[in-house]
């Protein structure tokens, strides 16, 4: 087992931008954990979500597609975002004000991390982690690792070790 304790990983449409733009500032961090993932055997894995996401930016063509396995968006998958914005919407100790009738792509992607048993996402958006996983981790509805690509892989490597 590599030393970030995972087989398999959920790439988010942030993570997917910083990877192909090298004008962006977590580039460098994005390609160190692409080749990671690659030479570690880690399945990487991509939403239809956060490829229309991404598709409002760039031509999601020009992802690394032959090293990604698609995920769509299924009727488990939506079943699943249901009982997560149930959730969060009747716990409202989670997420103040959160009452919108719309459920959040992130939420649909964390289902999908839940039906297709992904061990981890990977996404330089923190809040979503705040504000989603956190509530739904702490009630044992989703067990997932969030790796921060805020963070440089050989610093969270460390981490690890020194725990």
């Amino acid at each position: 087992m590599n030393d970030l304790g995972i087989k398999t990983v959920m790439l988010d449409t942030s993570f997917c931008i910083r990877l192909m733009d090298d004008t962006e500032a977590l580039h460098t961090n994005a390609i160190d954990y692409y080749r990671y993932f690659l030479q570690e055997k880690i399945t990487m894995h991509i939403s239809t979500i956060a490829v229309a996401e991404y598709a409002v930016g760039d031509d999601p063509q020009n992802l690394p597609l032959n090293t990604l396995q698609i995920e769509a968006f299924d009727f488990l998958d939506a079943k699943e975002a249901g009982n997560f914005h149930k959730f969060l919407k009747g716990t409202q100790a989670n997420i103040e004000g959160y009452n919108r009738r719309i459920i959040v792509n992130d939420l649909k992607i964390f289902s999908q991390l839940k039906t297709k048993k992904i061990d981890a996402i990977i996404s330089a958006d923190v809040d979503s982690i705040r504000k989603y996983i956190n509530p739904l981790t702490a009630a044992a509805i989703l067990n997932i690792k969030f790796l921060d690509l805020n963070l440089k892989l050989k610093d969270v490597r460390g981490l690890l070790f020194n725990l």
